[in-house]
């Protein structure tokens, strides 16, 4: 089935079969591993272990592992104590004083890759698909607007292109990751609302809408026959 084939690297695989998986151009045989698509998490080339107790921290084109410990947060590519740095859009700032206030760690919105979406949410809801031009802070609040935009439900195939220039906002701008103008997101609101939850880069997918419509092929709902009398 040629319209489910995908590039990895440079290996064709089939990204709704479940038996492998992608991580930034290096591809892994889950079969071997015994494990399923929806365990297996990317942490940019690397396949996390199963049951990791590792946490993989993202900055836009960089990913790194560490050992996973109580107080600390991602802070872009870094992990940091959080009594001791906060962190502001992925950038580190000394706290005048340690602490224990966990304000800090409460996320925003995340940064993940394609392949760290889980199906249920990248097939079967709403997400939009765009291209950031602009960036923009206002009292913690951060605009962004985006180019290209498109609604995609992607278990239905549909696919609807929004008035463009598009516009979301991020609420609070710290708790928010860094985000690259010219670079192309997935952004996943939570249902019935607008705020964002999840953001996805597809730097490394260079036709962003074949890579989803490919992973969710399988859960495309059959088109509807016509009417007929006989």
């Amino acid at each position: 089935m040629l319209g489910n084939v995908s590039c990895c690297g440079g290996k064709a695989y089939d990204p709704s079969s479940g038996q492998m998986k992608c991580c930034a151009g290096t591809l892994y045989n889950l079969q071997v591993q015994d494990r399923i698509s929806e365990e297996a998490q990317c942490c940019g080339s690397v396949l996390m272990e199963a049951g990791s107790i590792q946490t993989c921290c993202s900055a836009p084109g960089l990913d790194l592992l560490y050992p996973t410990q109580p107080g600390f947060t991602c802070c872009g590519h870094r992990y940091p104590n959080a009594s001791l740095w906060s962190c502001c859009a992925g950038v580190l700032h000394p706290r005048p004083e340690p602490h224990n206030t966990s304000m800090n760690m409460i996320p925003g919105s995340r940064l993940l890759p394609l392949g760290g979406l889980k199906t249920e949410v990248l097939c079967h809801t709403e997400v939009l698909l765009g291209t950031v031009e602009s960036v923009s802070v206002k009292m913690n609040e951060r605009s962004i607007v985006m180019l290209n935009t498109m609604s995609v439900q992607a278990s239905r195939g549909h696919v609807n292109a929004l008035p463009s220039p598009h516009y979301v906002t991020l609420p609070n701008h710290c708790s928010s990751p860094e985000l690259v103008p010219g670079n192309t997101y997935i952004w996943v609101k939570i249902p019935f609302s607008d705020t964002i939850r999840l953001i996805s880069d597809l730097l490394d997918h260079s036709s962003p809408l074949h890579s989803i419509l490919s992973r969710c092929s399988t859960f495309f709902l059959p088109r509807e026959k016509p009417y007929t009398m006989f």
